[in-house]
């Protein structure tokens, strides 16, 4: 699963996430399909779990494909 960075509104610091999107242009396909998007924290919470996201469209700003 490619990693993305993203950010999103009313958030100072960004989420990288790895999501079931091959590239960029997959996501923004998506963005017309769905209200949502799926995809897993690449950095370990407080408990050492790699948590589930669920991320709304309409709260990103910005989407960077990480390296």
């Amino acid at each position: 699963m490619p990693s993305f960075t993203i950010h999103l509104m009313g958030r100072a610091v960004p989420l990288t996430v790895d999501l079931d999107c091959a590239d960029i242009e997959e996501l923004a396909q998506a963005v017309g399909q769905s209200r949502f998007v799926l995809g897993n924290l690449t950095e370990p919470d407080e408990d050492g779990v790699y948590r589930r996201v669920m991320i709304a469209f309409n709260r990103i700003e910005c989407v960077v494909e990480a390296a």
